[in-house]
């Protein structure tokens, strides 16, 4: 269904768009206790929801979903079995016959939120949009496909649940290898499997990556479909190269697991106007409505994600909203103070614009207001004194433009970068500030 949107006009998306809009949030008025408790607390009754503004209906956040989850459900939720759920160490957990997924922790205390089948059923059949183009392409020979997921650590992460649950539908073969299970047995688990996708966080893929250059495995995917973490121009020409495959670059999060995407082949990222209503606040941050959860509505929920060159004229190849990237959130970005003694900031994709040739992966650590680390991973055949001369002379560059010449740094290569055990990405930026 969702491909065909591909060929609508932008005028055609945005219809479309705006009656989704009214329709969930009407749905949520008048089933959810929390909604027309909130709305009223506003003056807003069920009869304004047909013209009002969406700009004058108040945002929803992660603070608000921790003190009212069991009032913005749709349907009864019972304690008893939400208690249950989170005892059973499960990659997958369930709720009655509702699924249970929370954030990492990254951005701070973890936050649930429920969804139901047909959410999972409508997030997976954007899956046939995802794949198309490319120099890859899926034929009716590579169905059922065949997909090797690579799970990060901890339980109840809303990819899993789309892994392990949402492809149910479309008889895919999955083999599923967790973040926690040591390298020897992922040569097990994947065995002789052939997968056409991959799919999990790049710093996941990125073992398995090893491995096959390691000749420990063999895997030839069409497709890679990353998310989770920022995926920079080096990892994803990494990915491209060593295993041939198109690189989609997933765009989701926990509170709606499909937000949009970009692809090795086209600029940016599109973000999907017919499955949330996309708007942004002041700071940049993105501001979403889901479409596909009426289990448990999210209006106008403001996410920490920051984009960069919103354009919402749907000017592109594709008729939906374009973003240039995700900058990232708040607390991956780094303030000092400058020359002037006034702070101003850096984030760490400064480094993917300057394209530092021969580094596959870096890592920040910031260990004051005037000082960080920049710790490397390089390609083997790099020479790592031509790279310090390179890095340096870029890094002072940039520095000096921003009025930042008085903070210091040092480098060093690394084997690897530590992934987070809590949530099993790597974090582009550690803060370690005295």
């Amino acid at each position: 269904m969702y491909y065909n949107h591909n060929k609508w006009d932008r005028n055609e998306i945005m219809d479309y768009s705006d009656k989704c809009f009214r329709n969930i949030l009407k749905y949520a008025y008048r089933n959810s206790t929390f909604y027309r408790r909130y709305y009223a607390s506003y003056g807003i009754k069920f009869e304004h929801l047909n013209t009002i503004d969406p700009k004058d209906i108040p945002y929803m956040d992660k603070e608000k979903v921790r003190n009212n989850f069991f009032d913005i459900p749709t349907l009864k939720i019972k304690k008893r079995y939400l208690n249950d759920a989170l005892k059973r160490n499960e990659l997958l957990l369930k709720v009655g016959n509702y699924y249970l997924v929370h954030t990492s922790g990254s951005t701070g205390r973890p936050c649930s939120f429920l969804y139901g089948k047909r959410a999972l059923n409508k997030i997976e059949s954007n899956f046939v949009r995802l794949s198309i183009g490319g120099k890859n392409s899926i034929r009716m020979t590579d169905f059922p496909i065949r997909t090797l997921y690579i799970a990060s650590v901890g339980s109840g992460y809303a990819c899993t649940a789309l892994a392990l649950e949402g492809i149910k539908k479309y008889k895919s073969r999955s083999v599923v290898v967790s973040a926690l299970e040591p390298l020897e047995k992922w040569q097990r688990i994947v065995g002789d499997f052939k997968p056409n996708y991959i799919g999990g966080y790049p710093s996941c893929i990125k073992i398995a990556a090893h491995l096959q250059e390691e000749g420990k495995i063999k895997l030839r995917p069409k497709k890679i479909i990353t998310g989770g973490e920022p995926l920079t121009k080096e990892t994803s020409k990494y990915f491209s190269e060593l295993f041939n495959a198109d690189i989609i670059d997933y765009y989701g999060c926990t509170e709606s697991i499909i937000i949009g995407a970009g692809a090795s082949y086209y600029d940016g990222m599109y973000l999907f106007d017919d499955m949330n209503y996309i708007e942004v606040d002041k700071d940049n941050k993105l501001v979403i409505t889901p479409f596909y959860n009426n289990t448990f509505p999210l209006i106008r929920y403001r996410l920490n994600d920051i984009v960069e060159d919103f354009n919402y004229d749907g000017e592109g190849v594709l008729p939906y909203t374009h973003i240039n990237r995700i900058i990232g959130r708040e607390e991956e970005v780094m303030w000092f103070k400058n020359s002037s003694g006034n702070f101003d900031f850096l984030h760490p994709l400064f480094l993917d614009d300057i394209d530092v040739k021969g580094i596959k992966y870096y890592q920040f650590i910031q260990k004051s207001d005037t000082f960080f680390s920049l710790k490397c991973v390089k390609f083997s055949n790099s020479d790592e004194e031509e790279l310090i001369k390179n890095l340096k002379g870029l890094l002072d560059n940039f520095l000096k433009k921003k009025n930042m010449e008085n903070v210091k740094y040092d480098i060093s290569f690394e084997k690897s970068l530590d992934i987070n055990p809590h949530t099993g990405k790597t974090n582009m930026v550690i803060k370690k500030l005295k």
